[in-house]
C-alpha cells in the first residue's frame, strides 16, 4: 500500500493485504479507516490501547488514528477502506451524533455470521466502486455510498452494539471514555487532572478505574504510552525538528522531550531517527 495516501487522500480508497507496512513504526491515518479481518489474528496498537482482531472482527476510526501492527499470524489478512475527512463530514452531517460518539468509544466489533455477511457485501460494493479510475460521478458515488453504509450500520446499533453496553459497569464505561479521550488529546494534554475533569471524576477515582481495567496501569502510564506513540509518528517526519515537535506536543523545551522519550523508549529522539534510517 502507498503510505502517502494516509495523509493525502483525495477519494475513498479500497485495499487489502496483511498490513505489513504498519510493522516498523506507528503511522498516522489522517483519514477515516475501516478494517475487516477476513483471516488470521493480529494485535493492532493505537498507542495506549491494543485491539485483538480475529476473523470477522471490524475496526473503525472515523476521525483517523495512529496504528502499529504489533503481532500477526502468518495467514492474517484484512480488507481496508480509507475515507477522506471531507467525505465523512458531508455524509455524517445529517446523522445522529449519538451513534458516532458510541463508535468512537467502542471502535471494534466482532461480527456474527449474519452481520458479517452483510458488512462484507458493503465492502464488496466499495471494491467495485473505488478500484476504478475516477469519473465525473466519483464524488457523488462516494457520498452516497458512505451515507448509505452509515445509515445501515446505525440501524443495527440499537440491537447489536449499544445493547452490549447494558451489562457494563459505570467504571467500565468511564474507562472506555478515558481511553477515547487520551486517543484524541494525549499529544498536547499530559496531565491526569485534565482527563479526570473531562470525566467529572477525581484523579484518585480515575486511578482506581485504570488499575482495574488495564492490568494495574495508572492513568499517567496510559497517557505516556499514547504520547510516546504520537512522538514516534512525528519523529518519522524529517521535516520537523525536535524543537518543533516539542512545541507541537506542549513540552517546555526539546531537552524535556528528549528525557521523556528516552525514559519511555530507551532511545533519544536522535537515536530513534538514526535507527529508522538504517
Amino acid at each position: 500500500m502507498d503510505i502517502s495516501l494516509l495523509s493525502s487522500l483525495n477519494g475513498i480508497h479500497y485495499d487489502e493485504g496483511n498490513l505489513d507496512f504498519l510493522r516498523p513504526s506507528p503511522l498516522h491515518f489522517n483519514c477515516g479507516v475501516q478494517i475487516l479481518c477476513t483471516c488470521g489474528t493480529c494485535i493492532l496498537s493505537t498507542g495506549a490501547q491494543q485491539f485483538h482482531l480475529q476473523e470477522r472482527s471490524e475496526l473503525i476510526f472515523w476521525g483517523g488514528s495512529i496504528m502499529q501492527l504489533m503481532e500477526a499470524s502468518d495467514n492474517f489478512h484484512v480488507r481496508l477502506l480509507l475515507y477522506p475527512k471531507k467525505v465523512f463530514l458531508q455524509a455524517a452531517v445529517s446523522l445522529d451524533t449519538t451513534y458516532f460518539n458510541y463508535m468512537r468509544e467502542f471502535p471494534q466489533y466482532d461480527h456474527g455470521a449474519e452481520s458479517w455477511k452483510n458488512v462484507s457485501l458493503w465492502i464488496d460494493m466499495a471494491q467495485l466502486l473505488f478500484t476504478r479510475p475516477a469519473s465525473a460521478f466519483s464524488e457523488r458515488l462516494e457520498l452516497n455510498f458512505l451515507q448509505s453504509m452509515l445509515m445501515w450500520i446505525f440501524s443495527a446499533i440499537p440491537d447489536t452494539y449499544v445493547s452490549a453496553t447494558e451489562s457494563y459497569t459505570r467504571k467500565q464505561l468511564l474507562f472506555h471514555k478515558f481511553m477515547h479521550l487520551i486517543h484524541e488529546h494525549a499529544a498536547q494534554m499530559h496531565q491526569v487532572s485534565f482527563y479526570a475533569e473531562q470525566l467529572c471524576i477525581s484523579p484518585r477515582y480515575l486511578n482506581e478505574i485504570t488499575w482495574l481495567h488495564s492490568d494495574g496501569k495508572t492513568p499517567k502510564e496510559l497517557i505516556d504510552e499514547q504520547l510516546t506513540a504520537e512522538l514516534k509518528v512525528l519523529l518519522n517526519n524529517p521535516a520537523l525538528s525536535i524543537a518543533e515537535i516539542a512545541s507541537l506536543c506542549h513540552f517546555p523545551d526539546s531537552s524535556y522531550l528528549s528525557r521523556f522519550f528516552k525514559k519511555n523508549t530507551g532511545l533519544s529522539p536522535k537515536e530513534f531517527r538514526a535507527q529508522k534510517q538504517r
